[in-house]
């Protein structure tokens, strides 16, 4: 295991009990390992953490101090980077972030929530918001151009 692997594995492990200093914690990896997304018009947090024990952390800290429910999704390598990931998402009660690898099909994901007895209202990918954003600013600039 490296040096920077042993020291995060270790930092995961250390217990805090004094609330501020959990908060500060969480602040930090948010700030550092974090970004804010918004998803269908809800703000999503999330945060891309290398090992399982900080993902694991994180989501309890994030319960316990602050009374979100969050959720970890473990990212297989890939590109330039090397082992796992895992994600941490906070979403707010109305809205489900769900990871799927590009050749898993969509059709036992929907059967799985059916299964649980979630509806799937809508249903966009990343991609197409993107591309949503991009073609909505070009309508507005092209509006305004015309006034």
């Amino acid at each position: 295991m490296a040096m920077t692997a042993a020291v995060k594995d270790e930092l995961s492990r250390v217990e805090i009990t004094k609330s501020c200093c959990r908060k500060a914690e969480v602040s930090t990896i948010l700030r550092f390992a974090g970004g804010l997304h918004i998803v269908a018009g809800h703000i999503v947090i999330e945060a891309d953490v290398d090992t399982g024990a900080t993902a694991r952390r994180l989501r309890k800290d994030i319960f316990d101090v602050y009374g979100h429910e969050s959720d970890v999704a473990m990212v297989q390598s890939g590109g330039l980077r090397k082992g796992t990931r895992y994600l941490v998402r906070v979403v707010d009660a109305h809205t489900l972030e769900v990871t799927v690898d590009r050749h898993e099909a969509l059709n036992g994901l929907f059967e799985r929530l059916s299964a649980k007895g979630i509806a799937v209202s809508s249903m966009r990918n990343k991609a197409n918001r993107l591309e949503e954003l991009f073609v909505a600013l070009l309508h507005k600039n092209k509006a305004g151009e015309a006034a």
